[in-house]
């Protein structure tokens, strides 16, 4: 019985000490996904919001408020699901994938690469389900999102993020591989905002169609990556001239 006794006692402690060694890891994440989500968010909303037409007008009037571009619960939205969906993910996944390829070998790479291309389908439509449902909608509005979108944003991805996941499993220690993650997610998740709030959806999964909304970046560039980051940099320079 003592035996038995102290094999739970040494494996409660083994366990207890291996959570809190998870909790600072894991905060760093979190604070970094967050951080990166709300970043790219906040940009493409602005660069939404100065977005001009064909005739050199802004297509949202401006306003006297600085922050008046500034959608608060849109903000509110992708930042919880950031938390909430994609911390969790990330954290989660990029244990699992050096627990079963552990290494920085070149074929481990690839395989942790591959794990993680695979696997993308996977929190692309988790992180458009929050949205979805965090905007008041029902899973039926969700379901058909991820179907007409979610394709699309997983092939613009492969083309972005093996190059950065090779230089995080390459280079960079486990625990920081979120941070970095992030850095180069801040670019990303302004093309995730888009796709995320694009198009505007009623409860009844019907596209809003109402004056004076702000067509979203990929609404002005038929949805497509690059045009769209194209579009980001002509508006900066266009409101650079004007200052």
């Amino acid at each position: 019985m003592t035996f038995y006794g102290t094999n739970i006692t040494k494996f409660a402690t083994q366990t207890l000490q291996g959570w809190r060694s998870l909790i600072k890891p894991y905060v760093i994440t979190t604070i970094a996904i967050g951080s990166s989500v709300t970043t790219g968010d906040l940009i493409c909303q602005y660069l939404e919001s100065h977005k001009k037409g064909p005739d050199g007008k802004r297509l949202v009037p401006p306003s006297s408020s600085t922050f008046s571009w500034w959608n608060r619960e849109r903000s509110r939205v992708m930042g919880t699901t950031a938390v909430l969906v994609s911390t969790p993910w990330s954290f989660t996944l990029a244990r699992i994938v050096e627990r079963l390829f552990p290494g920085k070998q070149g074929i481990q790479i690839v395989k942790k690469i591959l794990t993680n291309s695979l696997l993308a389908p996977i929190n692309i439509s988790l992180v458009f389900t929050s949205i979805i449902l965090l905007q008041g909608h029902t899973l039926k509005v969700a379901k058909t999102k991820i179907k007409n979108d979610m394709p699309k944003t997983f092939a613009i991805g492969s083309c972005y993020w093996p190059f950065v996941s090779f230089i995080n499993f390459r280079f960079i220690p486990l625990d920081y591989r979120p941070i970095v993650g992030s850095l180069a997610g801040a670019l990303w998740n302004i093309y995730v905002s888009s796709a995320a709030n694009n198009p505007k959806l009623n409860p009844d999964g019907s596209i809003q169609v109402s004056a004076g909304t702000a067509p979203t970046l990929l609404a002005e560039t038929s949805g497509t990556a690059v045009p769209a980051i194209h579009e980001a940099w002509k508006t900066v320079e266009n409101n650079k001239k004007n200052t």
